[in-house]
């Protein structure tokens, strides 16, 4: 049926077929085969991938296949009466997915609900774990075989249950599709005598183990998230099995999920500045991952946790996905969370019901979701109609009160269903919602000091108050996008007072740090041929002298000299080959010790081999050999470069005067 499937869409590409015939015939196709839909989507994105369709025709197909789905989808869902179908879940689009009206707020705790249909469409089976951790909603991914003579010491895993004679389970937090989070103790850490010796660790549920790479997936999980060191996302620490149960370890967090919090405000909405404080911090940790091309595919308030202390962490980057991949790394990855094609209707886009290839600005219509509901009393800002149907039905959200016009506008801009006309950037978002003080404000508060001048107290805290109003104006023009500014700024820090230094190092963090960042990958940057890797050090030096405790500058520091010690090994390794060989002075494809030693001074000028006794020596005995046979060219070539690595060798100075007079004779 597949090859069916293949044939009308090579036949439409070719012209044999106009788009309704495509589109009856595809219709067809996906009523017989309840998967079809997604094997149209993956053949589509194989004739992109290999430049046998431009994007305009698979963009086009693909909202044909998208159309077909949600339709028949629709009479499904309209045709079964299920009330589970107004929570907040996550869903695959291979199941009935809920595309009409919810009630508007989150319901329960975020669940992820697993709905089977069966061929007839008649019978369909429903799973309800759970979730308080932002365990992975994504029930789909493959099978782990289980050993029968090692998994009955785990079958009945919970509490009491000590893995890898280290983690002692405690007691079961929640349960996703993927795995069930237990809060655990860390025997290491209490022999350390660590104050917080707690974790969190996600072991992969039965269900889930049935599908064929559920080992890798979680592996998968495990890797992306701990690429992404940053204050407001979870942090994995590893990845481990014993015997048959497979489990990831994770910081411990206390606090709740945001769809409980969101459930609460419906009765005592957040006070504005709260609510700001909160999505201040999503973006934060958004844009994060985006630095590092990874998009959530997945952002939901049930994916967000509010700590004890206020902060917030995003949680279960499982079925995240690479925004740029090379055809190398599409070559050999083994496991493509692509497959997973879970959606959480209320916070998903069209293109992701499509099936398309991830954009950031489907993990930004998720945070606008989001950040709508925290700031609306708990209100979603479609009532929780999937995006497909929205345009269609003609839903606006509603103005929220309190928020100035910017702030409105820039809401709404990233809400939009139209990718093309939402916000791209998370930062932009971000600044957009901030709120800045008014000049009206400002001029009142400046006419109070005068006023205090007049009466002749306050000069002093006055003119304190005018270069602290300048300060927030040069941050807010850095933000804006004067890097010029941003460079004086920079450079001149440690000439401010301690107090301005923290207004400029708070307000401008990020900024500052990305600023860093790119200086260092501008120096040294080893597979683009920048070496210099003391001056990345010393960069790096007077970053973490203003944020010590960077999370994003420490995973900096780790990448550089993880990446400087691949260097230095590699072409310590090709010092060794060439001094072997003699190979001595320069040659035309530059395999020779004269192209490799400078390489080691740009990376470490101190390095022992640039002061290597036993190179002198070979320089020596190589040109004696040469002046015995009297080639007095080459010999005056290996004593030429001999001096100029060792300057100071009056056994070379000495040769070399030797052959001067040869040459004068």
């Amino acid at each position: 049926m597949s090859q069916v499937c293949e044939s009308l869409i090579n036949d439409y590409i070719e012209g044999a077929l106009d788009m309704a015939d495509l589109e009856e015939g595809l219709a067809s196709i996906f009523d017989a085969l309840p998967n079809g839909h997604t094997d149209a989507q993956s053949y589509l994105q194989s004739l992109y991938t290999s430049d046998k369709i431009d994007s305009n025709g698979f963009t086009q197909i693909s909202h044909v296949i998208s159309k077909i789905n949600i339709n028949a989808t629709l009479k499904n869902s309209q045709e079964t009466d299920i009330s589970y179908f107004a929570e907040d879940k996550t869903m695959h689009l291979t199941d009935l997915s809920d595309l009409s009206p919810g009630n508007g707020t989150d319901d329960g705790n975020d669940k992820t609900v697993i709905v089977r249909a069966s061929s007839s469409g008649q019978e369909i089976e429903i799973s309800e774990p759970s979730i308080s951790m932002g365990e992975d909603d994504s029930p789909m991914s493959p099978k782990i075989v289980e050993n029968p003579h090692k998994s009955a010491r785990y079958e009945n895993l919970g509490p009491g249950v000590t893995l890898k004679d280290r983690f002692v389970l405690l007691e079961k937090l929640g349960q996703g599709g993927m795995g069930v989070v237990f809060k655990a103790k860390d025997l290491l850490k209490v022999e350390a005598q660590d104050k917080d010796p707690y974790v969190a660790i996600k072991v992969l549920t039965d269900a889930f183990k049935k599908y064929s790479g559920s080992f890798i997936a979680l592996q998968r999980e495990a890797s992306k998230a701990q690429r992404l060191a940053h204050p407001n996302i979870a942090t994995v620490y590893d990845f481990d099995r014993d015997g048959n149960t497979v489990f990831m370890t994770m910081e411990y967090l206390q606090g709740k999920p945001l769809n409980q919090l969101i459930k609460e405000i419906n009765k005592k909405p957040l006070k504005l500045d709260h609510a700001l404080h909160i999505i201040e911090e999503l973006c934060s940790g958004l844009a994060y991952a985006h630095e590092k091309m990874l998009i959530h595919s997945d952002f939901k308030p049930g994916n967000c946790f509010l700590l004890s202390d206020g902060h917030v962490k995003l949680l279960d980057f499982g079925i995240a996905r690479a925004s740029t991949q090379t055809d190398e790394e599409r070559e050999n990855t083994m496991f493509d969370p692509a497959k997973l094609s879970a959606v959480t209707p209320a916070y998903a886009t069209p293109e992701m019901f499509a099936g398309m290839n991830p954009d950031p600005r489907d993990d930004i219509y998720g945070l606008a979701c989001v950040a709508y509901q925290l700031l609306a009393g708990g209100k979603h800002p479609y009532n929780k109609v999937a995006s497909p149907k929205i345009k269609e039905l003609g839903i606006k959200p509603k103005p929220i009160k309190g928020l100035n016009r910017r702030q409105q506008k820039t809401l709404m801009k990233a809400l939009t269903v139209v990718r093309e006309d939402r916000i791209g950037d998370v930062e932009k978002f971000a600044d957009g919602m901030r709120t800045r003080k008014s000049h009206t404000k400002t001029i009142l508060l400046a006419a109070l000091f005068v006023g205090v001048i007049g009466a002749g107290i306050g000069y002093k805290p006055f003119l304190a108050f005018q270069a602290e109003q300048q300060l927030y104006d040069k941050i807010q023009l850095i933000k804006d996008g004067d890097k010029a500014l941003m460079i004086e700024t920079i450079w001149s820090l440690d000439q401010l007072n301690p107090e301005q230094q923290k207004i400029i190092s708070v307000g401008l963090r990020r900024e500052i740090i990305t600023f860093y960042r790119d200086r260092i990958r501008s120096v040294f940057r080893p597979k683009e041929g920048l070496y210099d890797y003391p001056q990345a050090q010393n960069l790096l030096t007077q970053a973490k002298k203003h944020y010590p405790d960077s999370v994003a500058l420490s995973t900096i520091e780790d990448q550089v000299k993880e990446q400087r010690d691949r260097l230095m090994n590699s072409l310590i390794s090709l010092y060794k080959r060439y001094f072997n060989a003699k190979k001595l002075v320069k040659t035309p494809n530059g395999e020779d010790l004269i192209t490799v030693l400078p390489l080691i001074k740009r990376v470490d000028p101190k390095h022992y081999l640039l002061k290597d006794k036993a190179l002198s020596d070979l320089y020596l005995s190589e040109s004696e050999k040469l002046i015995a046979r009297r080639n007095y060219n080459e010999a005056a070539n290996y004593i030429i470069t001999g001096l100029k690595l060792f300057p100071e060798d009056t056994r070379l100075q000495s040769l070399n005067k030797q052959i001067n007079a040869q040459f004068q004779n």
